[in-house]
């Protein structure tokens, strides 16, 4: 469990760090620089994130499957 914390919490700072240095980027005009590493951080955390919700078990089927 403090595995999947860890790697979720990760994931979600690197999103979150990505989308500011994207932002920052803009607007201080470092479009050829910051722009693109913003991004490439932000495309990895969306990575990390997706490839741990497809590793999750699917559910149970419940008793009021069709519903």
């Amino acid at each position: 469990m403090n595995g999947e914390l860890f790697v979720l919490g990760a994931a979600t700072a690197a999103l979150v760090v990505g989308l500011v240095a994207l932002l920052y980027g803009e607007y201080a005009g470092m479009t050829t620089t910051l722009v693109p590493a913003g991004g490439v951080v932000a495309l990895a955390g969306v990575g990390i994130l997706t490839a741990h919700v497809a590793r999750l078990p699917d559910p149970e089927e419940s008793d009021e499957a069709g519903h």
